[in-house]
């Protein structure tokens, strides 16, 4: 394949920017990707990655890559509302690994296909004309770029803005050490204005992802602990391994780029309630997507002149938005319920009948009903 001398800078190093960086890189892009923190580094996240993304995550990382980086299969999903608890048997496995190792396995594979790393690098701004894009990097260089892809969950550097976030709603993290046989499978427990999340990953430790109503901090004085002790009585803040950390929760359908040189990915594209455990899932699928689209239409000269990129987006765009069409209210509507314990409650029989609930479910999420 002849090599593509068309420059693209990728803001942001996770999921979604690591794997657009992968696959350009070897289809032959100038590729180059900020990003702002050190690895390892700790990110509000559930740590499940969505089956309908096993086969784009094992086309990056092997199997045997990811086993040996500490993942694990994990396939039954456990709903808990007070006393009550339900487990199903998924039908198909998720892979579970801290962002943590994920996130650095999935950017050395992008600096292995050819895509050179600037970390951290703290971007100032972008400026864009109808010829280019220049990205400002703090204390750093400034980047000429045929295209910019902004990867870093936000999109708060493409002209369009920020990707918007659920008004009064915070997702918090933390990692949790616990004997085995402790938390097992994806547990998800329904509570008054929250859900509380947890998978073991790598390392000892399970993570724990709490949603909660901003105003149940606040009656906590900012204490998470106390919260969560609250919402899940078995919790013991001795069992707590990391510093918790906190974010808004991002909600939005497809977020159209601001300029023609400028495509988004991942949350910063659009995003859906956590609940659903697709996060890392739309970042890696699209991001995928992205350099295939490119691939494609750039054709061998790597063409990006504007024709080609206002038609790169409309397809990301059709592609994201189909992609959301279901998952988008599903998991929104799960949220809701699940921060209703009452209406779990009255949802029982429902909840037993893995034909009326799980399947259904992953059905509407995309996730495959069958292993693979």
């Amino acid at each position: 394949m002849p090599e593509r001398k068309r420059q693209v800078v990728v803001i942001g190093g996770g999921p979604a920017g690591a794997a657009a960086g992968y696959h350009l890189a070897r289809f032959g892009f100038g590729v180059t990707i900020l990003e702002s923190r050190l690895f390892p580094r700790v990110k509000v996240c559930g740590e499940y990655i969505s089956p309908a993304v096993g086969e784009e995550l094992e086309r990056i990382v092997p199997r045997d890559h990811l086993v040996a980086a500490g993942a694990t299969r994990v396939g039954a999903f456990i709903i808990e509302v007070g006393e009550r608890r339900h487990v199903w048997e998924m039908p198909s496995p998720a892979w579970a690994l801290s962002r943590s190792t994920l996130d650095e396995v999935l950017l050395e594979k992008a600096r292995a296909a050819g895509a050179d790393v600037i970390q951290p690098a703290m971007v100032q701004r972008v400026e864009y004309t109808d010829d280019r894009a220049i990205v400002s990097v703090t204390d750093g260089p400034h980047l000429n770029a045929d295209l910019v892809v902004h990867a870093d969950g936000s999109g708060r550097h493409d002209l369009a803005g920020p990707v918007p976030t659920a008004k009064g709603l915070i997702g918090h993290k933390c990692h949790l050490r616990v004997p085995e046989g402790v938390i097992e499978g994806v547990t998800i427990r329904a509570c008054p204005g929250a859900y509380v999340g947890t998978i073991r990953v790598e390392g000892g430790l399970a993570t724990c992802a709490l949603v909660a109503a901003a105003r149940l901090t606040t009656e906590h004085g900012g204490d998470l602990d106390s919260l969560l002790k609250r919402l899940w009585p078995r919790y013991q803040h001795e069992c707590r391994a990391t510093d918790w950390k906190s974010c808004g929760v991002a909600r939005g359908g497809y977020q159209r780029p601001g300029h023609p040189r400028s495509l988004r990915i991942g949350n910063a594209a659009g995003a859906v309630d956590p609940i659903g455990g697709e996060g890392i899932g739309l970042a890696l699928w699209s991001g995928s997507l992205l350099a295939a689209i490119l691939e494609r239409l750039a054709g061998p000269e790597g063409d990006l002149t504007l024709p080609v990129l206002h038609r790169a987006e409309a397809q990301l765009g059709r592609a994201y938005r189909a992609r959301l069409r279901t998952r988008l209210p599903a998991c929104r509507a799960a949220a809701a319920v699940l921060s209703r314990p009452w209406l779990v409650r009255l949802m029982w029989p429902l909840v037993l009948a893995p034909s009326l609930s799980v399947r259904p479910w992953y059905a509407l999420t995309g996730k495959p009903l069958k292993a693979t």
